[in-house]
């Protein structure tokens, strides 16, 4: 065999476990595909109501959404509109997207939040607006972190984070609090 046909056969090596050694490389690289998350189950338009360790009615939920977490067992729902009852009437809220845990225990209600309490005997209700808000209905309590805006009458306050006793109906903003308080009459 000549010198020249070594070299190119040791050439033709080369480039073939240098092409080799790059596709190794390439492919550790590139992570597994994850398997699909898929959803125990999906339901679509539907109305469920959700029963305390008491067996009392928590909250009621109608969506046009809903998808259970297989790991987690937790629900996202798109769209919903809640209902949590109270003493002297349902609180309803609504968002663009709501996460519920797999006890039922806490409901986080995620862009475009509004909850309004029950109608007091002056015909008025209390209006809450956010970002995000969490609940739970056991305890009787929402709270959130975010910029919360409250209507309440011709009352109008706003302020950063938010704490509602939904039994005594009574709120506390925490930071940034502005607001204009008009007298009943």
């Amino acid at each position: 065999m000549s010198r020249r046909a070594l070299n190119a056969w040791l050439l033709v090596l080369a480039i073939g476990l240098g092409t080799y050694t790059a596709w190794q490389w390439q492919r550790s690289r590139v992570p597994p595909a994850e398997p699909s998350q898929r959803s125990d189950y999906i339901l679509r338009e539907f109305e469920l109501t959700a029963l305390g360790d008491d067996g009392k009615e928590s909250f009621t939920v109608t969506a046009p959404l809903l998808e259970r977490d297989p790991a987690g067992e937790s629900l996202t729902l798109q769209q919903p509109r809640f209902a949590f009852p109270g003493r002297d009437g349902r609180w309803n809220a609504r968002a663009d997207r709501a996460w519920v845990s797999k006890d039922a225990d806490e409901v986080r209600l995620i862009a475009g939040v509004s909850l309004v309490g029950p109608v007091e005997p002056s015909g008025l209700r209390t209006r809450f607006d956010t970002a995000q808000l969490s609940v739970f209905p056991e305890a009787g309590i929402a709270t959130s972190d975010e910029r919360v805006t409250i209507s309440h009458g011709d009352s109008n306050f706003a302020g950063t984070g938010l704490r509602v006793e939904m039994e005594t109906k009574r709120y506390q903003l925490f930071n940034e609090v502005k607001g204009l308080y008009a007298p009943r009459q």
